[in-house]
C-alpha cells in the first residue's frame, strides 16, 4: 500500500488542485492520498473564502482519500511554521511514503531570467535540498548576511534571499522567488529537521502562477478566483476554473456561508487594537516585532478596515504578508508564548479528522496501529491535556467559533457549532 501526503489550503479548490491530485495518483502510483488542509484561516493572514467543511468535501470529491486539519497556529504562520506543522502531522501518522507538492518549473525560473546554465528540471530537488540544508544549519556567515540585510531595511524574506545568493549563487536565489518554491524548500527543511523517512516528490504547476490575478479558461489561480468573487463577478464566470463538483458546492453555499473576506473581521481587529494599552502589549502576539508593534500602535486611530490598515502599515522592511499574518494573530489571540510551546514535534499529540472516503477507512485503522498521534473524529469527546493552557485543538476551536459568528452575522443565518459539525464521509 502506497500512501502519499499533500499539504494544502484549497482556498478555494480549483482545477489546478484537481490536476495535482490526479498527477499524484498517476505518476507516483499512490493507492491513497492524505491531505493535511488548513482549517478556516490561511497563511496569508486571512480567513478562508469558504469554510473548512465545504473545502474538505471538495477535496474528497475530487481525489483526496482522507483530509486532516492543520491547526490555526500553523495555518496562519509563515512558510517555515506552515510547512513544519503539515510535515510533522504527516510524519506522525506513521503511514506516509512520500510528500507531493507543486513547484514552478526550474527551466522557466532560470532560463526566463537569463541564467546561462543549462537546467534539467529533474534537478530541482537538488536546489531545494541545498537551500534547505543551508537554512537549517544557518552558518555564521549566513546569519551575519541576513542581519546586515535587515539592518539595511530589507524584509526578513528579502534578507534571507540575499544571503542564499551570497552563499550558494544567483540561481538559488531565483529558485526562491516564487511562493510555491519557498514552501517546497521549507517542506524539505522540515523533513530534514524531523529526520523523516518521507520522500519529497515535486510536481510542476500548471500554467497560472500561485499569485496570478487573471481569470483564465481552465487553469486559474486561487488568488484570481478569490479576487473575482471579491469584485462581484458573476459566479457562472468561474465555472470553467473549478471542477463541477466544486462549483456545485460553491453555488449551494453562496450567500449562505460564503464568501468570507478579511474585512469581515474588521470590527474584531479594531477592538483588539483599541484594547492595547501600549505597543509592548502587541509584541506578545506571534509575528509582531517591536518595529511592527510601534507602527500598529501609533497608527491605530487611522484604522478603518482590516485591508486598509494592512496596506497602511506595510513598509519596505515589513512585507504585506507579514503584516497580514500579524493582524490575524492579534484577531485570533495567537501569542508568541503559544507558538514557543507548540512549535515542536512533541506538542503534536492530536489531529482533527475533517473527512474521508469509505473506501479509505482502512487508513484510520493503520494510523491507530502505526501512528504516534491521536485522531480526533468527534470534538465533543476531546479533553485538553491541561486545563487553562491553550493547545492546538482548543485554539483552533476558538478561531472557528469566531469564523462561525462572523458568517452568521454577515449572512443572517444559523450555522452549526463546531461541536455539532459531523466529519464528512463519502
Amino acid at each position: 500500500m502506497k500512501v502519499t501526503g499533500i499539504i494544502a489550503e484549497y482556498n478555494p479548490f480549483h482545477n489546478g488542485h484537481a490536476y495535482h491530485l490526479q498527477k499524484t495518483r498517476e505518476d507516483l502510483g499512490s493507492d491513497f492520498i492524505v491531505v493535511v488542509m488548513s482549517g478556516n484561516y490561511v497563511q496569508r493572514g486571512a480567513p478562508t473564502i469558504i469554510d473548512k467543511y465545504s473545502r474538505c468535501e471538495m477535496a474528497l470529491k475530487c481525489g483526496a482519500d482522507l483530509v486532516l486539519e492543520l491547526p490555526s497556529c500553523f495555518s496562519t504562520a509563515s512558510a517555515e511554521y506552515f510547512a513544519f506543522g503539515g510535515v510533522a502531522i504527516l510524519d506522525k501518522l506513521g503511514i506516509i511514503d512520500n510528500l507531493c507538492f507543486g513547484t514552478e518549473s526550474l527551466d522557466s525560473i532560470l532560463k526566463d531570467k537569463g541564467t546561462v546554465s543549462e537546467v534539467d528540471s529533474e534537478n530541482i530537488l537538488d536546489y531545494f535540498r541545498k537551500i534547505a540544508a543551508l537554512l537549517l544549519d544557518e552558518p555564521e556567515d549566513f546569519k551575519k548576511t541576513v542581519k546586515e540585510g535587515m539592518k539595511n531595511g530589507l524584509s526578513n524574506a528579502a534578507a534571507i534571499s540575499e544571503a542564499v545568493e551570497k552563499t550558494l549563487g544567483e540561481d538559488y536565489r531565483k529558485v526562491m522567488e516564487t511562493s510555491n518554491n519557498i514552501l517546497a524548500v521549507e517542506y524539505l527543511k522540515a523533513l530534514m529537521k524531523l529526520d523523516s523517512k518521507i520522500e519529497p516528490e515535486p510536481i510542476a504547476r500548471m500554467l497560472s502562477a500561485h499569485n496570478d490575478s487573471t481569470i483564465m479558461e481552465g487553469f486559474s489561480s486561487a488568488t484570481s478566483i478569490r479576487n473575482a468573487i471579491y469584485n462581484k463577478y458573476e459566479m457562472t464566470s468561474l465555472s470553467s476554473t473549478v471542477p463541477d463538483e466544486v462549483f456545485s458546492i460553491m453555488m449551494d453555499r453562496y450567500l449562505e456561508s460564503f464568501p468570507v473576506f478579511r474585512d469581515d473581521f474588521s470590527v474584531m481587529l479594531g477592538a483588539k487594537l483599541l484594547e492595547a494599552k501600549s505597543a509592548g502589549e502587541l509584541t506578545e502576539y506571534f509575528g509582531v516585532s517591536e518595529d511592527l508593534a510601534n507602527r500598529l500602535f501609533n497608527n491605530r486611530n487611522s484604522f478603518r478596515s482590516f485591508n486598509q490598515y494592512r496596506e497602511l502599515i506595510n513598509t519596505k522592511s515589513i512585507s504585506l504578508a507579514t503584516v497580514g499574518r500579524a493582524l490575524m494573530h492579534i484577531t485570533l489571540d495567537i501569542k508568541t508564548s503559544d507558538m514557543d510551546r507548540m512549535y515542536n514535534i512533541e506538542s503534536l499529540k492530536n489531529v482533527r479528522v475533517l473527512g474521508f472516503k469509505k473506501s479509505a477507512e482502512c487508513l484510520l485503522t493503520e494510523i491507530k496501529k502505526n501512528g504516534k498521534i491521536n485522531l480526533i473524529t468527534k470534538l465533543a469527546d476531546y479533553k485538553p491535556e491541561k486545563d487553562g493552557e491553550p493547545d492546538m485543538i482548543m485554539q483552533t476551536l476558538k478561531a472557528d467559533m469566531l469564523y462561525r459568528m462572523i458568517c452568521m452575522n454577515k449572512f443572517d443565518v444559523d450555522l452549526k457549532t463546531p461541536f455539532e459539525e459531523q466529519i464528512t464521509i463519502i
